[in-house]
């Protein structure tokens, strides 16, 4: 939560936070003027802090001379959800890859059928090139899954951990 102490009344405070949000592109979701507003603001495909998909309420609090602004963000379910469910599937793929390229590993080696076999054997014909090309795929993949799932996790961590770095901006412009 961010707290700034602004030198407006806050009848002037609330109109220029508002348009300054407005502005950047937020969407105004609810206001009761001049004690609150909150707004949607950034992408569903959002990776960085500024970007990814939040709400940020805004709460007024006359104060002296000026107004306390307090302001909070968080990220949207919607945003959360879709990487939580992309980082479940991508689990899902890379073990599917992991069973499939050691089951043919298995299979050329011992020439025992197993449930992936039928990818590189017609019959009592095992094509080893097809059988090392698939093994060679599917390790890859998985490989490249598990960076993915680290990345999005570096990315939800450095989003959490900064996600106040848009609004921290907007109020940098009151003055």
């Amino acid at each position: 939560m961010l707290e700034r102490t602004v030198n407006l009344k806050i009848e002037e405070a609330y109109p220029k936070l508002k348009a300054v949000l407005v502005e950047k592109g937020c969407r105004v979701l609810s206001e009761e003027p001049p004690r609150q507003i909150c707004f949607k603001q950034g992408s569903l495909w959002g990776i960085s802090p500024k970007t990814a998909k939040k709400t940020v309420n805004a709460n007024f609090e006359p104060v002296d001379d000026g107004t306390r602004i307090s302001c909070s963000s968080r990220l949207a379910s919607d945003w959360k959800n879709i990487t939580l469910i992309g980082c479940a599937l991508a689990i899902v793929l890379v073990g599917l890859c992991v069973w499939m390229a050691t089951d043919l590993t298995t299979f050329m080696a011992t020439r025992v059928p197993s449930f992936w076999s039928c990818l590189i054997a017609v019959g009592s014909n095992v094509d080893l090139v097809a059988g090392q090309v698939f093994v060679n795929l599917t390790w890859g993949l998985a490989f490249f899954l598990s960076v993915v799932i680290l990345l999005e996790a570096a990315i939800v961590v450095y989003v959490h951990s900064k996600i106040d770095a848009f609004v921290k901006g907007a109020l940098n412009q009151l003055k």
